[in-house]
């Protein structure tokens, strides 16, 4: 019997159309899983009229781990760096997945507590350095999303000790 896995997706609201595409990728991947039954909760979950604050800390309660979008606009959101990453990073309870969306300076930029985390960027043989998902076309996209679905459920058996 699959294991329910809720994964609390936070990003930046300027990265709404790249991390859609992206989580789309990656839904593709974890959707066949043989071990885990993927539930992901994103602020698009939020009915109208519901208050989005409780909404927000009712599923970072409820969810198993996070999966990070990190961008320069998300390491600049004050709300993702009071109210979201707090639950994964400094002491948090649950386990993040940190993923690069878009390209950032990690020595020059503030990583808001996730610069003792391995953030997953694509590393291929041919590319000059591991590239964000938005650095990536074509293949590379659905390459990105497979190894990170391969790294996500790694994660999981270590965590779960399957």
């Amino acid at each position: 019997m699959k294991k329910n896995i809720a994964i609390f997706i936070s990003y930046a609201r300027a990265n709404r159309d790249l991390a859609t595409r992206f989580l789309k990728k990656f839904q593709e991947q974890t959707a066949p899983s043989k071990h885990y039954h993927y539930a992901f909760w994103r602020d698009n979950d939020i009915l109208v009229g519901e208050k989005w604050h409780e909404e927000i800390q009712i599923a970072l309660g409820q969810c198993d781990m996070g999966l990070v979008l990190v961008s320069p606009a998300f390491l600049g959101s004050q709300y993702i760096q009071d109210h979201e990453l707090p639950q994964f990073v400094k002491g948090g309870k649950k386990p993040v997945i940190p993923v690069l969306l878009q390209p950032v300076d990690l020595e020059r930029h503030d990583l808001k507590g996730l610069q003792q985390t391995q953030i997953f960027r694509l590393e291929r043989p041919r590319f000059a350095s591991p590239k964000a998902y938005g650095e990536c076309s074509g293949s590379h996209r659905d390459q990105f999303a497979l190894e990170l679905f391969r790294q996500v459920e790694a994660r999981l058996d270590d965590v779960l000790k399957k």
